[in-house]
């Protein structure tokens, strides 16, 4: 496993939008990203993950975060325009495509007008992690390994983020995250 520093190529743009961000990280698992934010001089970080083991985790690794046990398939507990930066890193695919809107909704409502949103998101060419060869629960939606597992194509992410974004950025790249490379979405989106 590589160290994956995909936010040092949004480090500029952060960092313009405030001297000091207030930071949401939605699906934090153990703090890879939470551990660049702190590592990086940013104090204001908010953390969320649903499997406990995982939040423990990032807990050592960055006791200034505030960290809370959250699932995404709920409101998210924060106020209106609370954040300037949300960060979703492969979160956002294991869903419903109607519950994947309402937690986009969701992150819209927490971002302050102009806010930002980093995410990535499974491509439909991730052949590696599940894009083939899995029961087809709906288009691009399959049971992978006994979890629901979501892959968004060009026309999705677009879909996804329609009215009421700016596109700041989307690439479809390969990572070198796991053992083997991934195929996702960079997305990068300004809160209208």
């Amino acid at each position: 496993m590589n160290d994956d520093l995909w936010l040092d190529n949004w480090k500029t743009l952060i960092t313009q939008r405030s001297a000091s961000p207030a930071i949401l990280e939605l699906g934090c698992g153990s703090g890879r990203d939470t551990r660049w934010l702190a590592a990086h001089g940013f104090a204001d970080i908010t953390a969320t993950e649903i499997a406990t083991e995982a939040l423990a985790e990032c807990a050592r690794a960055v006791p200034s975060a505030h960290l809370i046990c959250h699932d995404l398939r709920e409101p998210l507990p924060f106020t209106d325009g609370r954040f300037d930066v949300v960060l979703a890193s492969l979160c956002l695919h294991y869903f419903a495509w109607d519950k994947t809107v309402d937690i986009v909704d969701e992150i819209r409502r927490c971002l302050a007008p102009d806010g930002l949103l980093l995410c990535r998101m499974n491509s439909t060419k991730d052949v590696n992690y599940g894009a083939v060869g899995h029961w087809e629960i709906a288009p691009n939606y399959y049971e992978v390994d006994g979890w629901p597992k979501r892959f968004f194509d060009a026309p999705s992410v677009d879909a996804l983020f329609g009215a009421g974004w700016e596109q700041i950025s989307k690439r479809e790249l390969t990572i070198d995250r796991y053992e083997k490379p991934k195929v996702v979405w960079e997305v990068v989106l300004r809160r209208q």
